[in-house]
């Protein structure tokens, strides 16, 4: 799958920003981060090395180069876990399933799908973003949300090629290591594909009501990333999220369980890993650090020292 094709998670503002980071936060949420500390964690009470790193999936030529100690945890590992299996993802097979998924199965369009006061609210919207809603008046309107993030964080100058998730699969291709996928490409579709269209509609505004603003959202969370913050994290990832709690529930916390067990499944394994996912994963009370603390494996926070 190409850069342009990439699924890379969902907008607006602190909604953006929100699917597009990924910064693991462990359990005392509330306390300073250290100013050597690193978005990886280490897993305790594992018969062998699990490490989770916190990830952002987009990211700019200027954010370069990633911390070393960030290449260190890919070191330390046999095999890598990314949300999905990034090194064996057929592009023209992902791209029917986006087709299929993010189209309306009754061939109605967005503006159909979205009402004729709404559609003329977004189209202002995109308008002032410098976007036209008419390149994506074939998708459903989660779909859409996901299509005007990339355009806009691309436009800003953010590229899934600089971010972590890419870099990290290079490598391992040039290493022989195995990378594995915690979910499908439809799976992870999926979650927002079956949202209820009153869901999606208020995604889509919320998406193109906050996008204006994701440039400088985008410096905080790369910033708080850089420097593994997990309470500036935290403040910028959840804010707000419970305005659309469909959304939370089917991309956020259904996601965390299905992550969590298969992570536990991975405990008493022979080899060494480092998994790699998305920030709204690994922050607050329903990530899914706290998940595995809760089943009996609790994670310390690495520093580059």
């Amino acid at each position: 799958m190409n850069r342009r094709e990439q699924f890379s998670g969902t907008g607006s503002g602190r909604q953006i920003v929100r699917v597009i980071v990924a910064l693991a936060g462990l359990l005392p949420l509330a306390t300073t981060a250290r100013a050597d500390a690193l978005p990886v964690w280490e897993l305790n009470g594992t018969q062998n090395r699990i490490l989770i790193m916190g990830s952002i999936h987009f990211l700019r030529a200027e954010d370069q180069p990633l911390a070393d100690g960030l290449f260190d945890a890919y070191e330390a590992a046999d095999a890598l876990y990314m949300e999905i299996d990034m090194d064996d993802l057929n592009p023209f097979s992902a791209q029917l399933i986006m087709t299929e998924l993010g189209t309306d199965p009754d061939g109605r369009t967005l503006r159909e799908l979205l009402g004729t006061s709404t559609y003329s609210e977004a189209s202002r919207k995109a308008q002032a973003l410098g976007l036209d809603l008419a390149i994506v008046d074939n998708s459903e309107p989660w779909f859409a949300a996901l299509l005007i993030t990339q355009l806009r964080l691309m436009m800003l100058g953010f590229d899934p090629g600089f971010g972590v998730e890419q870099q990290f699969l290079e490598r391992a291709r040039a290493d022989g290591k195995k990378i594995h996928g915690l979910e499908t490409i439809r799976e992870q579709l999926a979650a927002l594909d079956k949202l209820p269209l009153s869901a999606q509609r208020k995604f889509l505004i919320q998406t193109l009501d906050e996008a204006a603003d994701v440039d400088s959202e985008m410096d905080t969370v790369v910033a708080a990333w850089k420097t593994g913050d997990t309470r500036a994290l935290e403040r910028v990832l959840l804010a707000g999220l419970s305005d659309n709690p469909s959304v939370y529930q089917s991309l956020l916390v259904q996601r965390n369980r299905n992550w969590a067990r298969k992570i536990r499944e991975l405990a008493d394994d022979s080899e060494n890993y480092l998994i790699i996912v998305g920030a709204m994963h690994l922050v607050g009370d329903d990530s899914v650090l706290r998940m595995l603390a809760a089943s009996g494996y609790p994670a310390r926070q690495l520093s580059s020292r």
